[in-house]
């Protein structure tokens, strides 16, 4: 069962910052102004603030399985970046560029992030590495931040950790190559009820990509960056896949090889999928022709990702729960 829209403290505070936004810079605001006027907004500013800080712990509670669309859906440059929380812990899977500000913006506390998990080695997945570190270890000394990924992480992350100054011993990033083969899935994190697999196809495993699942007290979410990750046997009966994918029409021309909406949907309902989340497109455009082509071939359950998204997986149900932060 899937809810869409579903209002809770969160979404309430959301819609009173962007009154008091809208308010303000329609002029609305009396003697907004003076300065008396834009210190009263600052003070609203900053209680909206603190209310939304306040209301994301409840993010870290126990009682669903949860991802939050960090980064890709404003339809300028790719940013890909997602958030999955379970267990009072934070993954990051990919890294794109204003992953750490845009977390930051929705008072997502990245001081509580467990590990970085790369989909691809790229530039565009990586970008924002040096910047979680830095937010996610602020004030302490001695700190590591696990980075996940292909072969290539090692060489990326000894870059990084040389250009800052850090060994990734004492200090710095320290990379783990999980090297899943085809068909056969690697745990590289397992503790509360919680269990993250790497896992990756004939096809990805070719380009260097790799997929993550996150299974949590029965319910589950697939990520899987620009790769194929919909067909692999570690997608079987996922209740959410979030997932790149091209209009049918860039697809034929093979671009970054990102599978077609349509094949997606296909392939979800082949695996038995409850939702397709598609991260990534370049335009608003983009993003309706997407669903539109994967709803036409026979999947209903799937929406376009949006900076902001909040999946949420109750544990105490079947349903998925879809909403802004």
């Amino acid at each position: 069962m899937i809810g869409v829209g579903i209002m809770n403290a969160i979404g309430k505070s959301s819609v009173v910052f962007v009154t008091l936004s809208g308010l303000f810079w329609g002029g609305w605001v009396v003697g907004s102004q003076t300065p008396e006027g834009q210190e009263a907004l600052a003070r609203a500013y900053a209680a909206y603030t603190e209310q939304q800080a306040a209301a994301n712990e409840n993010l870290f509670d126990s009682t669903a399985l949860r991802a939050i669309v960090c980064g890709s859906g404003e339809f300028t440059e790719q940013q890909p970046c997602l958030a999955v929380v379970a267990a009072g812990r934070l993954f990051i899977v990919d890294a794109g560029t204003g992953a750490a500000s845009s977390l930051t913006r929705h008072s997502i506390p990245l001081d509580r992030l467990n590990a970085v998990l790369l989909t691809n080695a790229g530039l565009t997945q990586t970008a924002d590495l040096s910047a979680l570190f830095n937010e996610s270890t602020r004030g302490r000394d001695g700190a590591l931040l696990p980075v996940y990924g292909p072969a290539d992480t090692q060489r990326l992350v000894d870059g990084l950790n040389q250009a800052a100054g850090m060994d990734g011993a004492g200090r710095g990033l320290q990379a783990w190559g999980p090297s899943p083969e085809p068909g056969r899935s690697v745990i590289v994190f397992e503790a509360d009820g919680l269990v993250v697999s790497a896992f990756t196809t004939q096809e990805d495993a070719f380009a260097g990509r790799v997929g993550y699942r996150f299974d949590y007290r029965g319910r589950s979410i697939v990520v899987g960056g620009d790769g194929r990750v919909v067909s692999a046997s570690a997608a079987r009966d996922a209740d959410v896949v979030l997932q790149g994918a091209q209009t049918q029409s860039m697809a034929q021309l093979h671009l970054n090889g990102s599978a077609s909406a349509a094949d997606v949907a296909a392939q979800a309902r082949s695996a038995n999928a409850g939702m397709v989340v598609l991260t990534g497109a370049e335009n608003e455009m983009a993003a309706q022709m997407q669903v539109a082509e994967a709803r036409a071939a026979g999947f209903d359950d799937v929406v376009a990702g949006r900076i902001g998204m909040l999946v949420e997986l109750p544990l105490a149900n079947s349903e998925i729960n879809v909403r802004p932060l």
